[in-house]
Protein backbone atom coordinates (compact mmCIF):
# COMPACT_ATOMS: atom_id res chain seq x y z
CA UNK A 1 0.00 0.00 0.00
CA UNK A 2 1.12 3.54 -0.70
CA UNK A 3 2.98 5.72 1.78
CA UNK A 4 2.75 9.48 2.11
CA UNK A 5 5.52 12.04 2.36
CA UNK A 6 5.51 13.60 5.81
CA UNK A 7 7.57 16.82 6.32
CA UNK A 8 8.76 15.64 9.74
CA UNK A 9 9.13 11.86 9.33
CA UNK A 10 9.59 11.22 5.58
CA UNK A 11 7.84 8.27 3.91
CA UNK A 12 5.26 6.93 6.33
CA UNK A 13 1.95 5.11 6.14
CA UNK A 14 -1.15 7.19 5.47
CA UNK A 15 -2.69 7.72 8.91
CA UNK A 16 -5.83 9.20 7.41
CA UNK A 17 -6.36 5.91 5.63
CA UNK A 18 -5.73 4.09 8.90
CA UNK A 19 -8.24 6.29 10.69
CA UNK A 20 -10.86 5.71 7.99
CA UNK A 21 -10.71 1.93 8.52
CA UNK A 22 -10.62 1.90 12.32
CA UNK A 23 -14.36 2.38 12.83
CA UNK A 24 -15.14 -0.77 10.81
CA UNK A 25 -12.49 -2.73 12.69
CA UNK A 26 -13.74 -1.55 16.09
CA UNK A 27 -17.33 -2.41 15.21
CA UNK A 28 -16.10 -5.97 15.79
CA UNK A 29 -14.72 -5.05 19.22
CA UNK A 30 -17.65 -3.07 20.65
CA UNK A 31 -20.58 -3.37 21.30
CA UNK A 32 -20.10 -7.02 20.28
CA UNK A 33 -16.76 -8.81 20.39
CA UNK A 34 -15.75 -10.80 17.30
CA UNK A 35 -12.08 -11.69 17.44
CA UNK A 36 -11.76 -13.07 13.92
CA UNK A 37 -14.18 -10.52 12.49
CA UNK A 38 -11.94 -7.62 13.52
CA UNK A 39 -8.94 -9.25 11.82
CA UNK A 40 -10.83 -10.01 8.61
CA UNK A 41 -12.08 -6.42 8.39
CA UNK A 42 -8.53 -5.16 8.88
CA UNK A 43 -7.38 -7.42 6.04
CA UNK A 44 -10.12 -6.04 3.79
CA UNK A 45 -9.12 -2.45 4.50
CA UNK A 46 -5.34 -2.80 4.61
CA UNK A 47 -4.65 -5.79 2.29
CA UNK A 48 -2.38 -7.51 4.84
CA UNK A 49 0.25 -4.78 4.46
CA UNK A 50 2.45 -5.41 7.55
CA UNK A 51 2.90 -1.74 8.48
CA UNK A 52 -0.80 -0.88 8.17
CA UNK A 53 -1.94 -4.11 9.81
CA UNK A 54 0.46 -3.63 12.73
CA UNK A 55 -0.61 -0.02 13.22
CA UNK A 56 -4.25 -1.10 13.04
CA UNK A 57 -3.72 -3.92 15.53
CA UNK A 58 -1.85 -1.67 17.97
CA UNK A 59 -4.65 0.89 17.84
CA UNK A 60 -7.40 -1.72 18.17
CA UNK A 61 -5.71 -3.48 21.07
CA UNK A 62 -5.15 -0.22 22.95
CA UNK A 63 -8.83 0.64 22.48
CA UNK A 64 -9.69 -2.76 23.96
CA UNK A 65 -8.70 -1.45 27.41
CA UNK A 66 -12.08 0.31 27.47
CA UNK A 67 -13.97 -2.93 26.76
CA UNK A 68 -11.78 -5.00 29.10
CA UNK A 69 -12.46 -2.49 31.91
CA UNK A 70 -16.17 -2.39 30.98
CA UNK A 71 -15.98 1.37 30.38
CA UNK A 72 -18.72 1.10 27.78
CA UNK A 73 -19.79 4.75 27.69
CA UNK A 74 -16.24 5.82 26.92
CA UNK A 75 -15.86 2.95 24.45
CA UNK A 76 -18.84 4.23 22.48
CA UNK A 77 -17.57 7.82 22.62
CA UNK A 78 -14.03 7.06 21.42
CA UNK A 79 -14.68 4.32 18.86
CA UNK A 80 -12.91 5.11 15.60
CA UNK A 81 -10.07 7.07 17.22
CA UNK A 82 -6.43 6.06 16.80
CA UNK A 83 -4.92 4.69 20.02
CA UNK A 84 -1.46 3.55 21.07
CA UNK A 85 -0.15 0.92 23.44
CA UNK A 86 1.98 3.30 25.53
CA UNK A 87 3.27 0.85 28.08
CA UNK A 88 7.00 0.27 27.56
CA UNK A 89 9.79 2.50 28.79
CA UNK A 90 13.40 2.39 27.64
CA UNK A 91 14.80 1.20 30.97
CA UNK A 92 12.19 -1.53 31.52
CA UNK A 93 11.15 -3.10 28.21
CA UNK A 94 8.42 -5.60 29.07
CA UNK A 95 9.03 -5.36 32.84
CA UNK A 96 5.95 -3.23 33.40
CA UNK A 97 6.22 -3.42 37.19
CA UNK A 98 9.30 -1.19 36.91
CA UNK A 99 7.67 1.68 34.96
CA UNK A 100 8.39 5.17 36.28
CA UNK A 101 5.49 7.03 34.71
CA UNK A 102 3.47 8.59 37.52
CA UNK A 103 -0.21 9.48 37.89
CA UNK A 104 -1.27 12.13 40.40
CA UNK A 105 -4.94 12.58 41.23
CA UNK A 106 -6.49 15.94 40.37
CA UNK A 107 -8.21 16.79 43.65
CA UNK A 108 -10.92 19.14 42.41
CA UNK A 109 -12.26 16.59 39.88
CA UNK A 110 -15.75 15.47 41.02
CA UNK A 111 -15.61 12.25 38.96
CA UNK A 112 -12.45 11.00 40.67
CA UNK A 113 -11.23 9.86 37.26
CA UNK A 114 -8.91 12.72 36.28
CA UNK A 115 -5.19 12.33 36.92
CA UNK A 116 -2.09 14.28 35.88
CA UNK A 117 0.31 11.91 34.10
CA UNK A 118 4.08 12.51 33.90
CA UNK A 119 6.72 10.25 32.40
CA UNK A 120 8.33 9.02 29.19
CA UNK A 121 7.34 6.15 26.89
CA UNK A 122 9.58 4.44 24.35
CA UNK A 123 9.24 2.56 21.04
CA UNK A 124 5.53 3.30 20.70
CA UNK A 125 3.73 2.77 17.39
CA UNK A 126 1.23 5.42 16.17
CA UNK A 127 2.25 7.73 19.03
CA UNK A 128 2.69 10.98 17.07
CA UNK A 129 -0.55 10.52 15.11
CA UNK A 130 -2.69 9.03 17.88
CA UNK A 131 -5.76 10.63 19.42
CA UNK A 132 -5.36 8.70 22.68
CA UNK A 133 -2.69 6.67 24.44
CA UNK A 134 -3.30 3.62 26.62
CA UNK A 135 -0.79 4.46 29.36
CA UNK A 136 0.44 2.27 32.20
CA UNK A 137 1.44 4.37 35.22
CA UNK A 138 1.80 4.21 39.01
CA UNK A 139 -0.27 6.27 41.43
CA UNK A 140 2.23 5.35 44.18
CA UNK A 141 5.74 5.54 42.65
CA UNK A 142 7.24 3.48 45.50
CA UNK A 143 4.95 0.48 44.88
CA UNK A 144 6.18 -2.46 42.81
CA UNK A 145 3.65 -5.29 43.19
CA UNK A 146 0.88 -6.43 40.79
CA UNK A 147 -1.52 -3.86 42.29
CA UNK A 148 0.94 -1.00 41.71
CA UNK A 149 -0.17 -0.40 38.11
CA UNK A 150 -3.13 1.57 36.82
CA UNK A 151 -4.14 2.23 33.23
CA UNK A 152 -5.17 5.59 31.74
CA UNK A 153 -6.54 7.03 28.51
CA UNK A 154 -4.27 10.00 27.80
CA UNK A 155 -5.17 12.45 25.00
CA UNK A 156 -2.63 13.51 22.40
CA UNK A 157 -2.59 17.03 23.91
CA UNK A 158 -0.85 15.63 27.03
CA UNK A 159 2.16 14.36 25.02
CA UNK A 160 5.21 16.20 23.67
CA UNK A 161 8.84 15.91 22.55
CA UNK A 162 8.30 13.09 20.06
CA UNK A 163 11.48 11.57 18.68
CA UNK A 164 11.23 8.97 15.93
CA UNK A 165 13.19 5.74 16.44
CA UNK A 166 14.26 4.29 13.10
CA UNK A 167 13.92 0.51 12.75
CA UNK A 168 15.16 -2.16 10.36
CA UNK A 169 11.67 -3.53 9.81
CA UNK A 170 8.26 -2.05 9.00
CA UNK A 171 10.04 1.16 8.06
CA UNK A 172 6.98 3.16 7.08
CA UNK A 173 5.59 2.99 10.62
CA UNK A 174 6.36 5.82 13.04
CA UNK A 175 7.73 4.48 16.31
CA UNK A 176 8.78 7.16 18.78
CA UNK A 177 9.73 7.94 22.30
CA UNK A 178 7.91 10.87 23.87
CA UNK A 179 7.13 12.63 27.12
CA UNK A 180 3.77 12.74 28.89
CA UNK A 181 2.88 15.78 30.96
CA UNK A 182 -0.83 16.43 31.22
CA UNK A 183 -4.25 15.07 32.20
CA UNK A 184 -5.46 11.53 31.62
CA UNK A 185 -8.57 9.50 32.46
CA UNK A 186 -8.36 6.55 34.86
CA UNK A 187 -9.69 3.40 33.20
CA UNK A 188 -11.30 0.97 35.62
CA UNK A 189 -10.04 1.22 39.18
CA UNK A 190 -6.74 2.27 40.71
CA UNK A 191 -4.38 -0.70 40.98
CA UNK A 192 -6.32 -2.79 38.47
CA UNK A 193 -4.16 -1.92 35.47
CA UNK A 194 -2.43 -5.30 35.28
CA UNK A 195 -5.75 -7.13 35.50
CA UNK A 196 -7.16 -5.04 32.64
CA UNK A 197 -3.95 -5.50 30.66
CA UNK A 198 -4.16 -9.28 31.08
CA UNK A 199 -7.74 -9.29 29.80
CA UNK A 200 -6.57 -7.37 26.74
CA UNK A 201 -3.45 -9.47 26.25
CA UNK A 202 -5.18 -12.84 25.87
CA UNK A 203 -7.00 -12.05 22.61
CA UNK A 204 -4.13 -9.77 21.54
CA UNK A 205 -1.87 -12.79 21.12
CA UNK A 206 -4.20 -13.97 18.36
CA UNK A 207 -3.96 -10.64 16.54
CA UNK A 208 -0.17 -10.78 16.53
CA UNK A 209 -0.11 -14.40 15.31
CA UNK A 210 -2.60 -13.52 12.58
CA UNK A 211 -0.02 -11.28 10.94
CA UNK A 212 2.55 -14.07 10.82
CA UNK A 213 -0.01 -16.44 9.29
CA UNK A 214 -1.09 -13.87 6.68
CA UNK A 215 2.55 -13.23 5.70
CA UNK A 216 2.96 -16.94 4.99
CA UNK A 217 -0.41 -17.01 3.20
CA UNK A 218 0.81 -14.21 0.92
CA UNK A 219 4.41 -15.27 0.39
CA UNK A 220 4.30 -19.01 -0.25
CA UNK A 221 1.70 -18.88 -3.07
CA UNK A 222 3.74 -16.04 -4.62
CA UNK A 223 6.82 -18.28 -4.60
CA UNK A 224 4.86 -21.18 -6.11
CA UNK A 225 3.50 -18.94 -8.87
CA UNK A 226 6.96 -17.53 -9.63
CA UNK A 227 8.64 -20.93 -9.78
CA UNK A 228 5.80 -22.25 -11.94
CA UNK A 229 6.28 -19.52 -14.55
CA UNK A 230 10.04 -18.92 -14.51
CA UNK A 231 12.07 -20.86 -17.09
CA UNK A 232 15.47 -22.47 -16.45
CA UNK A 233 16.98 -24.77 -19.07
CA UNK A 234 13.61 -24.80 -20.81
CA UNK A 235 11.67 -26.01 -17.76
CA UNK A 236 9.84 -24.47 -14.83
CA UNK A 237 11.90 -24.83 -11.62
CA UNK A 238 8.86 -26.22 -9.79
CA UNK A 239 9.26 -29.37 -11.92
CA UNK A 240 12.79 -29.95 -10.56
CA UNK A 241 12.61 -32.59 -7.81
CA UNK A 242 14.78 -30.64 -5.37
CA UNK A 243 12.66 -27.47 -5.76
CA UNK A 244 9.39 -29.36 -5.56
CA UNK A 245 10.59 -31.20 -2.44
CA UNK A 246 11.40 -27.93 -0.69
CA UNK A 247 8.09 -26.32 -1.68
CA UNK A 248 6.23 -29.48 -0.66
CA UNK A 249 7.79 -29.45 2.82
CA UNK A 250 7.06 -25.73 3.18
CA UNK A 251 3.45 -26.20 2.04
CA UNK A 252 2.95 -28.94 4.64
CA UNK A 253 4.28 -26.66 7.39
CA UNK A 254 2.33 -23.65 6.12
CA UNK A 255 -0.90 -25.67 6.07
CA UNK A 256 -0.24 -26.73 9.65
CA UNK A 257 0.37 -23.22 11.01
CA UNK A 258 -2.67 -21.90 9.14
CA UNK A 259 -4.87 -24.64 10.59
CA UNK A 260 -3.29 -24.29 14.06
CA UNK A 261 -4.20 -20.61 14.14
CA UNK A 262 -7.82 -21.04 13.07
CA UNK A 263 -8.13 -24.16 15.25
CA UNK A 264 -7.09 -22.02 18.23
CA UNK A 265 -9.70 -19.43 17.25
CA UNK A 266 -12.38 -22.11 17.04
CA UNK A 267 -11.61 -23.04 20.67
CA UNK A 268 -10.85 -19.47 21.85
CA UNK A 269 -14.19 -18.87 23.57
CA UNK A 270 -13.20 -21.57 26.06
CA UNK A 271 -10.62 -22.10 28.83
CA UNK A 272 -8.03 -22.80 26.12
CA UNK A 273 -7.88 -19.07 25.26
CA UNK A 274 -4.64 -18.43 27.14
CA UNK A 275 -2.89 -21.73 26.40
CA UNK A 276 -3.44 -21.55 22.65
CA UNK A 277 -2.72 -17.81 22.56
CA UNK A 278 0.65 -18.32 24.24
CA UNK A 279 1.48 -21.13 21.82
CA UNK A 280 0.60 -18.90 18.85
CA UNK A 281 2.76 -16.04 20.15
CA UNK A 282 5.82 -18.27 20.47
CA UNK A 283 5.82 -21.56 18.52
CA UNK A 284 3.66 -20.39 15.64
CA UNK A 285 5.40 -17.04 15.08
CA UNK A 286 8.86 -18.60 15.21
CA UNK A 287 7.64 -21.23 12.73
CA UNK A 288 6.41 -18.44 10.45
CA UNK A 289 9.88 -16.87 10.54
CA UNK A 290 11.41 -20.21 9.60
CA UNK A 291 8.99 -20.85 6.72
CA UNK A 292 9.35 -17.34 5.30
CA UNK A 293 13.15 -17.46 5.46
CA UNK A 294 13.30 -20.85 3.72
CA UNK A 295 10.75 -19.68 1.17
CA UNK A 296 12.98 -16.72 0.31
CA UNK A 297 15.95 -19.04 -0.22
CA UNK A 298 13.93 -21.37 -2.48
CA UNK A 299 12.54 -18.48 -4.52
CA UNK A 300 15.93 -16.89 -5.17
CA UNK A 301 16.58 -13.45 -6.60
CA UNK A 302 12.90 -12.63 -7.21
CA UNK A 303 12.40 -12.43 -3.45
CA UNK A 304 14.92 -9.62 -3.07
CA UNK A 305 13.00 -7.19 -5.25
CA UNK A 306 11.20 -4.42 -3.38
CA UNK A 307 7.97 -5.10 -5.28
CA UNK A 308 7.97 -8.70 -4.04
CA UNK A 309 6.34 -9.55 -0.74
CA UNK A 310 8.48 -12.70 -0.47
CA UNK A 311 11.62 -11.06 0.88
CA UNK A 312 9.84 -8.15 2.56
CA UNK A 313 7.65 -10.47 4.60
CA UNK A 314 10.63 -12.65 5.55
CA UNK A 315 12.34 -9.60 7.05
CA UNK A 316 9.30 -7.90 8.58
CA UNK A 317 8.04 -11.11 10.18
CA UNK A 318 10.84 -11.06 12.73
CA UNK A 319 9.30 -8.12 14.56
CA UNK A 320 6.32 -10.17 15.80
CA UNK A 321 7.89 -12.86 17.99
CA UNK A 322 11.12 -11.14 19.03
CA UNK A 323 9.97 -7.67 20.11
CA UNK A 324 11.34 -7.45 23.66
CA UNK A 325 11.59 -11.25 23.73
CA UNK A 326 7.84 -11.86 23.77
CA UNK A 327 8.29 -15.39 22.39
CA UNK A 328 10.55 -16.22 25.34
CA UNK A 329 8.17 -14.73 27.89
CA UNK A 330 5.21 -16.56 26.41
CA UNK A 331 7.05 -19.87 26.29
CA UNK A 332 8.11 -19.52 29.94
CA UNK A 333 4.42 -19.06 30.84
CA UNK A 334 3.67 -22.53 29.43
CA UNK A 335 6.17 -24.29 31.68
CA UNK A 336 3.78 -24.32 34.64
CA UNK A 337 1.27 -26.37 32.60
CA UNK A 338 3.74 -29.16 31.78
CA UNK A 339 2.95 -31.75 34.46
CA UNK A 340 -0.80 -31.38 33.99
CA UNK A 341 -0.33 -31.60 30.21
CA UNK A 342 1.79 -34.77 30.36
CA UNK A 343 -0.14 -36.52 33.11
CA UNK A 344 -3.74 -35.78 32.01
CA UNK A 345 -5.86 -38.93 31.92
CA UNK A 346 -9.29 -37.58 30.92
CA UNK A 347 -10.46 -39.03 27.62
CA UNK A 348 -10.66 -36.39 24.89
CA UNK A 349 -13.91 -36.31 22.91
CA UNK A 350 -12.84 -36.75 19.28
CA UNK A 351 -16.33 -36.44 17.84
CA UNK A 352 -17.07 -33.20 19.73
CA UNK A 353 -13.75 -31.61 18.77
CA UNK A 354 -14.25 -32.54 15.14
CA UNK A 355 -17.74 -31.05 15.28
CA UNK A 356 -16.41 -27.76 16.68
CA UNK A 357 -13.64 -27.63 14.06
CA UNK A 358 -15.98 -28.54 11.19
CA UNK A 359 -18.54 -25.91 12.22
CA UNK A 360 -16.39 -23.10 13.64
CA UNK A 361 -12.94 -23.18 12.01
CA UNK A 362 -12.51 -20.19 9.68
CA UNK A 363 -15.91 -18.78 10.73
CA UNK A 364 -16.01 -15.32 12.41
CA UNK A 365 -18.12 -15.74 15.54
CA UNK A 366 -19.08 -13.35 18.31
CA UNK A 367 -17.75 -14.30 21.73
CA UNK A 368 -16.69 -12.96 25.10
CA UNK A 369 -13.00 -13.81 24.97
CA UNK A 370 -11.97 -10.44 26.38
CA UNK A 371 -14.09 -11.03 29.49
CA UNK A 372 -13.16 -14.69 30.05
CA UNK A 373 -12.61 -15.69 33.65
CA UNK A 374 -8.84 -15.71 34.24
CA UNK A 375 -9.17 -18.51 36.81
CA UNK A 376 -10.52 -20.77 34.07
CA UNK A 377 -8.04 -19.75 31.38
CA UNK A 378 -5.14 -20.34 33.75
CA UNK A 379 -6.18 -24.00 34.14
CA UNK A 380 -7.31 -25.33 30.74
CA UNK A 381 -8.94 -28.80 30.79
CA UNK A 382 -6.16 -30.98 29.36
CA UNK A 383 -6.88 -34.55 28.32
CA UNK A 384 -4.78 -37.61 27.52
CA UNK A 385 -3.33 -36.51 24.17
CA UNK A 386 -1.39 -39.72 23.47
CA UNK A 387 -4.57 -41.75 23.94
CA UNK A 388 -6.49 -39.22 21.80
CA UNK A 389 -3.98 -39.54 18.96
CA UNK A 390 -4.09 -43.34 19.18
CA UNK A 391 -7.90 -43.32 18.97
CA UNK A 392 -7.75 -41.07 15.89
CA UNK A 393 -6.54 -44.25 14.12
CA UNK A 394 -3.75 -42.84 11.99
CA UNK A 395 -2.76 -45.07 9.03
CA UNK A 396 0.91 -44.65 10.01
CA UNK A 397 2.93 -46.19 12.82
CA UNK A 398 3.25 -43.25 15.25
CA UNK A 399 3.65 -43.69 19.01
CA UNK A 400 2.67 -40.43 20.70
CA UNK A 401 2.96 -42.12 24.10
CA UNK A 402 6.71 -42.48 23.47
CA UNK A 403 7.01 -38.68 23.18
CA UNK A 404 4.96 -38.09 26.33
CA UNK A 405 7.06 -40.62 28.26
CA UNK A 406 10.34 -39.08 27.07
CA UNK A 407 9.10 -35.61 28.01
CA UNK A 408 8.15 -36.81 31.50
CA UNK A 409 11.56 -38.50 31.86
CA UNK A 410 13.25 -35.20 30.95
CA UNK A 411 11.18 -33.40 33.60
CA UNK A 412 12.19 -36.01 36.19
CA UNK A 413 15.87 -35.79 35.24
CA UNK A 414 15.81 -32.00 35.51
CA UNK A 415 14.05 -32.23 38.89
CA UNK A 416 16.61 -34.74 40.18
CA UNK A 417 19.33 -32.22 39.35
CA UNK A 418 17.51 -29.43 41.15
CA UNK A 419 17.29 -27.38 37.92
CA UNK A 420 13.51 -26.99 37.64
CA UNK A 421 13.71 -23.23 38.13
CA UNK A 422 16.51 -22.68 35.62
CA UNK A 423 15.20 -20.34 32.85
CA UNK A 424 16.98 -22.42 30.18
CA UNK A 425 15.05 -25.57 31.06
CA UNK A 426 11.79 -23.74 31.68
CA UNK A 427 12.05 -22.26 28.18
CA UNK A 428 12.96 -25.58 26.56
CA UNK A 429 10.15 -27.44 28.33
CA UNK A 430 7.65 -24.72 27.40
CA UNK A 431 8.68 -25.02 23.76
CA UNK A 432 8.43 -28.81 24.02
CA UNK A 433 4.81 -28.53 25.20
CA UNK A 434 4.04 -26.21 22.28
CA UNK A 435 5.53 -28.69 19.83
CA UNK A 436 3.57 -31.56 21.35
CA UNK A 437 0.38 -29.52 20.98
CA UNK A 438 1.37 -28.76 17.37
CA UNK A 439 1.57 -32.52 16.77
CA UNK A 440 -1.98 -32.86 18.06
CA UNK A 441 -2.97 -30.01 15.75
CA UNK A 442 -1.38 -31.84 12.79
CA UNK A 443 -3.36 -34.98 13.64
CA UNK A 444 -6.58 -32.96 13.81
CA UNK A 445 -5.72 -31.28 10.49
CA UNK A 446 -5.63 -34.73 8.89
CA UNK A 447 -8.71 -35.91 10.78
CA UNK A 448 -11.00 -32.97 9.99
CA UNK A 449 -9.99 -32.69 6.31
CA UNK A 450 -9.77 -36.42 5.63
CA UNK A 451 -6.79 -35.63 3.39
CA UNK A 452 -4.04 -38.27 3.55
CA UNK A 453 -1.57 -35.83 1.99
CA UNK A 454 -1.33 -34.23 5.45
CA UNK A 455 0.09 -37.42 6.95
CA UNK A 456 3.53 -36.05 6.11
CA UNK A 457 2.69 -32.88 8.08
CA UNK A 458 2.11 -35.17 11.07
CA UNK A 459 5.39 -37.01 10.50
CA UNK A 460 7.32 -33.76 10.08
CA UNK A 461 5.89 -32.40 13.32
CA UNK A 462 6.58 -35.68 15.14
CA UNK A 463 10.20 -35.40 14.01
CA UNK A 464 10.32 -31.78 15.18
CA UNK A 465 9.23 -32.92 18.64
CA UNK A 466 11.80 -35.73 18.59
CA UNK A 467 14.52 -33.34 17.45
CA UNK A 468 13.74 -30.97 20.32
CA UNK A 469 13.67 -33.81 22.86
CA UNK A 470 17.03 -35.06 21.58
CA UNK A 471 18.53 -31.58 21.76
CA UNK A 472 17.40 -31.11 25.37
CA UNK A 473 18.87 -34.52 26.25
CA UNK A 474 22.12 -33.86 24.41
CA UNK A 475 22.71 -30.29 25.62
CA UNK A 476 21.87 -31.25 29.21
CA UNK A 477 23.68 -34.61 29.16
CA UNK A 478 20.51 -36.19 30.54
CA UNK A 479 20.17 -39.97 30.98
CA UNK A 480 17.06 -40.24 28.82
CA UNK A 481 16.69 -42.32 25.65
CA UNK A 482 16.81 -40.45 22.35
CA UNK A 483 13.82 -40.44 19.97
CA UNK A 484 14.25 -42.08 16.57
CA UNK A 485 12.84 -40.06 13.63
CA UNK A 486 10.04 -41.38 11.44
CA UNK A 487 10.39 -41.73 7.68
CA UNK A 488 8.22 -39.50 5.53
CA UNK A 489 5.81 -41.08 3.10
CA UNK A 490 6.99 -41.05 -0.54
CA UNK A 491 7.03 -37.69 -2.28
CA UNK A 492 3.96 -37.39 -4.54
CA UNK A 493 4.47 -36.84 -8.26
CA UNK A 494 1.47 -34.74 -9.34
CA UNK A 495 0.93 -33.92 -13.00
CA UNK A 496 0.19 -30.31 -11.95
CA UNK A 497 2.71 -29.41 -9.20
CA UNK A 498 1.43 -25.83 -8.96
CA UNK A 499 -2.20 -26.84 -8.47
CA UNK A 500 -1.25 -29.61 -6.05
CA UNK A 501 0.78 -27.30 -3.79
CA UNK A 502 -1.83 -24.53 -3.82
CA UNK A 503 -4.42 -27.17 -2.92
CA UNK A 504 -2.36 -28.23 0.10
CA UNK A 505 -2.36 -24.61 1.26
CA UNK A 506 -6.13 -24.27 0.96
CA UNK A 507 -7.07 -25.80 4.30
CA UNK A 508 -10.05 -23.49 4.65
CA UNK A 509 -11.48 -24.67 1.33
CA UNK A 510 -11.16 -28.31 2.36
CA UNK A 511 -12.92 -27.77 5.69
CA UNK A 512 -15.55 -25.30 4.54
CA UNK A 513 -16.09 -26.94 1.14
CA UNK A 514 -15.27 -23.74 -0.78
Amino acid sequence: METVKDPQFGDILDYQRLRAGMMDVLDNVYPTFNLMGSMLVATRHFKNNPSYMTACAASGLAYMMLVAAEEYELAAQLKGKIFTLSWTEEHTGTDLLSVRTRATKIDDDPSGKQYHITGQKWLINNSYHADYHSVIAKVDPSADGPRSLSIFAVPHSSTKNWQRLETHVLRSMVLTKFDIDGPGILIGQVGRGLEILQRMALPSKYHCAYMGVKMVDDSLPAAIEHLSSKSIFGSNPIAFSNVFRQLYNLAQQAALINFSFFRALAFSDSPFLQFHGIMLKSWLLLKCNEILSQNLLVTGSKGFLKVSNIGGNAIDSFVYPVFDGHYTLNTLLTYKHTRRYLEARTEGDIAERMRILSENAYVPLEGKQILNNSRETRRPPFFDYADYIKRCALPIDLDARLLIRASADIMDAIQDRGDTNEPEYRYKIGMLVHNLEALLSAVELWKVTGNDHYLNAIIMQYNDVGKLINRIISEGDLTVDFIEPLRQLPLPKPSDPRGFLLGLLDVKGQIRGT
